[in-house]
């Protein structure tokens, strides 16, 4: 996203669409680099590196079957 896109929300249907032509969405996609930044250890650096998807919770555990013990109950 950069400033000035229109981006058009419909909550009936729960989406969230930026307004750009499918050639815009490629040339911008070939132009883009991830930021580079400093840091290379450190807490963060760890959550970063095991965090799950955020529409799956951001968890840093595999969860489900694959859960072999339960700490809630610490």
């Amino acid at each position: 996203m950069r400033d000035g896109d229109y981006i058009a929300i419909d909550a009936v249907a729960g989406t969230i669409d930026v307004e750009l032509s499918a050639q815009e969405l490629e040339e911008r996609r070939k132009a883009w680099a991830p930021r580079m930044h400093d840091f290379q250890s450190g807490a963060l650096w760890k959550y970063a590196q095991t965090v799950g998807d955020a529409e799956r919770g951001a968890v840093t555990q595999p969860g489900g079957k694959a859960e072999t013990h339960t700490y809630a109950d610490i």
